[in-house]
């Protein structure tokens, strides 16, 4: 089992970075340029809320997503397990906290085992991880351009821009 853990403070409410992930249709919004995402249907909200998705890597490996909630505590927690996809098992928990009354910290844990036993393993250690971590990246840095642009914060209070 690979583990990936990230986290970024943005300057934005709790409860809109909260919402911003909980909304299926802002994942093409910040989804790298090679990756390709697209909504096939949801059914429910919050605990149990199913999302059915396919993904398109590289414009040419396709996949079929179908992930439900397994965590929802808004605005503090948010966990999706894949039920069925590209992956032996797909776990994504967020955790949201307001260190300072100006910022929001996610962060995300990511836990996943490739397909495909031995040969799996040597791609996850070649490219998989790679990749999934220059995602997170990608993701952490489009997030906090889009909502730091939303909820411009014209002066961080000096107490709160010692925690940045």
């Amino acid at each position: 089992m690979t583990i990936i853990e990230k986290s970024i403070a943005i300057a934005a409410p709790i409860e809109a970075v909260f919402d911003f992930h909980l909304d299926t249709e802002n994942l093409a919004l910040i989804s790298p340029p090679w990756l390709k995402t697209k909504l096939v249907r949801e059914s429910g909200e919050g605990l149990g809320k199913i999302i059915e998705m396919d993904v398109l890597q590289y414009h040419i490996f396709p996949s079929h997503w179908l992930v439900r909630i397994e965590e929802y505590d808004r605005p503090v927690r948010l966990t999706d397990l894949m039920l069925s996809g590209p992956m032996k098992y797909f776990r994504h928990s967020r955790t949201f906290s307001q260190p300072c009354a100006s910022l929001t910290e996610i962060k995300d844990h990511l836990e996943y085992e490739p397909p495909f036993g031995l040969l799996g393993e040597i791609a996850n250690k070649i490219s998989i991880k790679k990749m999934m971590e220059e995602m997170f990246e990608y993701r952490h840095k489009k997030t906090k351009e889009i909502l730091e642009e939303r909820f411009y914060i014209q002066e961080i209070p000096a107490e709160d821009a010692r925690g940045i």
